[in-house]
């Protein structure tokens, strides 16, 4: 029989290889006594048994299992009183990395580094793993089968999925994952600033846009084959309209109703001039009406949409997606995308990010600084700090706020922080001034305004995520030269977007990406759990909701961007929030890929990623 025929029984193989190798390190820890592969010992059952938490009958399971990999000699010994003797065959360090490599192989990236970590000892062989795990990442064409070649791009992130309901969808790396799985009615080209159809073929709006008409396109399927109907879209919008995070879009709702099987009919109380926009949002992606009903906890576990990818895997190792081969906007010449959760002391590997692991195998070992293309796209938002109006503190003091904006010296944190970091912010979206305005500190008044709200040192907490733990640190130290006492204060990715958590905070440092522009700024303002929104106090929070819906009812453009920019000017001037830096995404690929494009929200779209063939090159 050709094991190699059966992936269950190879994988059940490997599995029981990496068992023995654990066991086998576990052994020499115990008893190699630093002596090294060679080194013999003298040694009873039980001991062994005492060492694995096994049976003695288990140990001998183990060892014959060992002995017959060439990893030790074992010789019994005979008649009472008489000890075995064990003798290591396999160096530790080599036997480890091996091992390490075996598991990422497969999918296990977590549990490869836990392996290092509790039996690597020194740096040496993370350093050498983390070598090879770089050359794993990136684009490969495989044959698993030994026939069709299969184009997988594996990429790590150190970003948990958080969730992958639209309708609660809060940062950005979950909404890119929402894209690649599920479609909107329509969907907007930031490059030109239009709407462009998608589900939807064709919409229209009543001459005061409060009602909208939205035509869907045939042969639309979810990834389990069934079609898309307008019955689909209602069920959406119903669902997310009932205390979802984003429910903010649709809190002017009369009515949605299917007008046959394809025609979506929406009433709103308020014009809203800009609701297609709204619909182009990963929030209102579309779902399969009776698969979430009928179990919408097992639907969450693997969700079904009619994107360009669907899932095939999801635990806390990877996530793991095919191309959607009947997807009616064109099948993604990728055949697979792999995300493997790293670790975030990974953090800092040799190449520091996914962006910079696409690259062909068989090229990895030329120079990327010779001939590989590089994107560089400025980030459609910022970093920014949010002050919290709502809890006691010296953050209530507009002079306060206004004294910490003026000691942060921007240019000098992008010197001292480099990385990403490129030009200091005066609002959410880099501008066309942005690269030429000139910023910097005035200590002086700085210091005046401290004196004059009083402060008295009472010590200020900031939360950021880990990423942003260095911005945080570096405004901590800046602050303290001139007797401001912040506190820093780490958050995790899955917990800091819990509205009573953000309430606690002092402020909030993160950064915010406008993926539909206008939508997502409008976002900051209105949606539940923003850290922005659940910092200003009520009245502010009615002020900028009476300027949203007049944006909202604007005829052009210019108006409706002058009545954001109100919101945005007060917000800086009165210091409610401090915009911090702008910055760019860099993506440095092999230049047989071809394809690479970096959407709004600063990922490579994957669906139009291919690779030339070499010979072509």
């Amino acid at each position: 029989m050709n094991v190699n025929c059966f992936p269950f029984f190879s994988l059940w193989r490997d599995r029981m290889q990496t068992a023995t190798a654990e066991r086998y390190l576990d052994l020499y820890a115990r008893f190699a006594k630093g002596e090294g592969a060679g080194s013999s010992i003298e040694v009873s059952l039980e001991e062994l048994a005492e060492t694995l938490f096994c049976t003695t009958r288990n140990v001998k399971l183990v060892l014959r299992r060992m002995e017959d990999d060439g990893w030790i000699r074992w010789e019994p010994g005979r008649g009472r009183g008489n000890r075995s003797r064990l003798t290591f065959r396999s160096e530790r360090e080599s036997l480890l990395l091996e091992t390490a490599r075996n598991m990422a192989q497969r999918g296990d990236y977590k549990q490869a580094f836990e392996l290092i970590h509790t039996h690597g000892g020194s740096s040496a062989v993370k350093d050498r793993f983390t070598e090879w795990l770089d050359l794993h990442f990136g684009y490969r064409t495989e044959t698993p089968d030994g026939k069709r070649e299969v184009d997988t791009l594996r990429l790590p992130v150190h970003t948990p999925i958080v969730t992958l309901d639209p309708s609660e969808v809060y940062n950005a790396f979950d909404a890119h994952i929402i894209r690649q799985l599920y479609d909107r009615l329509v969907q907007f080209d930031p490059a030109t600033g239009r709407v462009m159809p998608t589900v939807a073929h064709s919409w229209e709006h009543s001459p005061d846009a409060t009602v909208w008409h939205f035509h869907l396109r045939k042969g639309v399927r979810f990834h389990h084959g069934r079609e898309l109907t307008a019955d689909d879209v209602i069920f959406t919008i119903e669902r997310m309209r009932k205390g979802k995070a984003h429910s903010w879009m649709l809190r002017t709702l009369v009515k949605a109703e299917a007008v046959g099987t394809r025609t979506v009919r929406i009433e709103l109380a308020k014009p809203n001039r800009i609701f297609h926009r709204f619909m182009s949002s990963a929030a209102v992606s579309i779902l399969p009406r009776e698969l979430v009903e009928r179990d919408e906890e097992r639907f969450w576990k693997s969700p079904v949409g009619t994107g360009p990818f669907c899932v095939t895997e999801w635990n806390d190792e990877r996530f793991v997606m095919a191309a959607h081969t009947d997807y009616y906007m064109g099948r993604a010449h990728l055949d697979g995308v792999v995300i493997a959760f790293m670790p975030e002391e990974h953090g800092d590997s040799s190449r520091k990010s996914w962006e910079k692991l696409m690259f062909d195998q068989d090229q990895q070992e030329s120079n990327p600084e010779d001939d590989w293309a590089t994107v560089e796209t400025l980030t459609n938002g910022c970093t920014l700090l949010t002050w919290n109006l709502v809890k006691e503190g010296p953050q209530q003091s507009v002079l306060f706020r206004k004294a910490i904006d003026l000691l942060i010296d921007r240019p000098a944190m992008i010197r001292d922080l480099g990385g990403d970091r490129r030009y200091p912010a005066r609002g959410f979206r880099p501008d066309e001034k942005t690269r030429e305005r000139k910023f910097g500190s005035d200590v002086e008044l700085a210091k005046a305004l401290l004196r004059e709200a009083g402060y008295d040192g009472s010590p200020v907490t900031i939360v950021a995520k880990g990423i942003h733990e260095a911005d945080a640190n570096w405004i901590r130290k800046r602050c303290a030269e001139y007797g401001v006492n912040i506190a820093v204060k780490s958050s995790q990715w899955t917990d800091s977007w819990k509205t009573d958590w953000v309430r606690e905070a002092d402020g909030i440092l993160y950064n915010i990406v406008f993926a539909e522009d206008e939508v997502c700024e409008i976002e900051t303002y209105e949606q539940a759990g923003s850290f922005l929104k659940e910092h200003l106090d009520q009245k502010l929070r009615e002020w900028a909701a009476g300027k949203i819906d007049q944006a909202l009812a604007a005829r052009s453009t210019n108006e409706r961007r002058k009545l954001l920019g109100e919101i945005e000017e007060r917000i800086r001037e009165e210091a409610h929030v401090l915009f911090l830096i702008h910055k760019t995404t860099n993506t440095t690929y092999q230049p047989g890929i071809k394809g690479v494009t970096m959407n709004p929200l600063g990922w490579i779209d994957f669906k139009t990623v291919w690779v030339q063939n070499a010979s072509l090159r």
